[in-house]
């Protein structure tokens, strides 16, 4: 029998939540947002980053993030809090298309700060009631699209939870559906075997071309990567060079072949195992991850690390023993069996693919229950 979930239809996608984000168009509208949010259940906060000054590619970047936070699947319904009309209409045009329930607040149209709140919270209050008649229904494994992502790693992290990771990686990805693992800087100086699993020459060839670009970058500011990377509470973990670090990060991705190699935020074309190009810290990361369409985040941490994300779902697994009984607050699921009591890879990758079932099915995960989550769009220029 085939694996299947309970989900959310929407459109040709599926959602495993069934939210309304209150978002801000630009960071000087977090405030009204901030208080939307917390004025009605079922919804949830989104913080602007920036746009307002912000210039070319950097500024289309944070629009098409916005906009892809707002049409994940786990989305059902928009509000939209702006300072001015033409910019809040720029994101909205861009949501428009999807055919889900959109309402906006210009907070100088709407004459300050009370009376914008006044008119968010009607508008949020309207379209929770009009989504909770929503039901799940079941959907098959290839509607799912996996982030995988790590932080605080360890030695463990290397040898139990990015390999158990792996497994459920490659289970979706079999039956049809999608993975996306990230993090650039994660893949320095193991890139080349990564990309020998590239299905094509321009796949492989794109490929390095992030990792090497990143790399330029970085040695141009001056920074000495081996001072950097491992971080410090990597080292205490247990790793020791970077190369170490990104072996055991890319077991987060299984055995599939490499399909496609995506910016900060893009959603992928095609089903199958792609590359996101992105930053290492776990907010600006999954934020991303969440803008590409990923309903649920698979989160390796060794030392411990207890940020989730308002969109995409995030699911924290550790193989450290330490760090789950002295986090137990933060980690969703324990594979130290492997390293404590000769679990099998394979074995713990088919609990946490139960347990991803569940949790996709509806079980909420501690980020959600204790709201340990925040969102932050990467910056990739100047301000005006």
């Amino acid at each position: 029998m085939s694996a299947t979930f309970l989900g959310y239809r929407r459109g040709n996608a599926v959602g495993i939540r069934n939210m309304v984000a209150v978002i801000s168009v630009m960071d000087n509208c977090n405030p009204v947002t901030r208080a939307v949010a917390d004025a009605v259940q079922g919804t949830v906060y989104l913080p602007g980053s920036f746009i307002r000054g912000q210039l070319g590619r950097d500024r289309a970047i944070t629009l098409k993030v916005t906009a892809g936070l707002c049409l994940n699947p786990n989305i059902a319904a928009v509000v939209a809090i702006g300072l001015e009309p033409r910019t809040t209409r720029e994101l909205v045009e861009l949501l428009s298309a999807s055919g889900k329930p959109v309402e906006w607040v210009d907070i100088q149209e709407a004459g300050g700060t009370i009376n914008s709140i006044a008119k968010g919270t009607r508008a949020a209050a309207r379209l929770v009631r009009h989504v909770s008649k929503q039901r799940r229904e079941e959907f098959p494994l290839s509607s799912l699209v996996l982030g995988l992502e790590c932080g605080g790693s360890d030695t463990t992290s290397g040898l139990a939870s990015n390999p158990s990771i792996g497994v459920v990686s490659d289970k979706v990805v079999g039956a049809g559906g999608t993975a996306i693992i990230t993090e650039t800087s994660e893949f320095f100086g193991a890139e080349h075997l990564f990309a020998e699993r590239a299905a094509s020459t321009e796949v492989r060839t794109k490929f390095i071309s992030e990792i090497e670009t990143l790399e330029k970058e970085i040695i141009a500011l001056g920074i000495d990567l081996r001072g950097s990377n491992p971080t410090p509470d990597n080292i205490r973990g247990g790793l020791t060079t970077i190369e170490e670090k990104a072996l055991g990060a890319m077991a987060k991705a299984g055995k599939s072949e490499l399909v496609g190699v995506l910016g900060y935020g893009d959603v992928p074309e095609r089903s199958g195992l792609h590359f996101m190009s992105g930053p290492a810290p776990a907010v600006e990361s999954i934020t991303g991850l969440a803008a590409g369409g990923c309903q649920l985040c698979l989160f390796s941490t060794g030392v411990g690390n207890p940020i989730g994300h308002q969109v995409a779902t995030v699911i924290k697994i550790s193989g450290n023993r330490n760090t789950i009984e002295g986090m137990s607050d933060n980690v969703d699921f324990d594979v130290s069996s492997i390293l404590e009591k000769d679990e099998s890879i394979a074995s713990a990758g088919n609990r946490l693919f139960e347990y991803v079932l569940s949790v996709a099915s509806g079980e909420l995960t501690t980020s959600e229950v204790l709201d340990t989550r925040e969102s932050a769009i990467s910056r990739f220029g100047p301000s005006m």
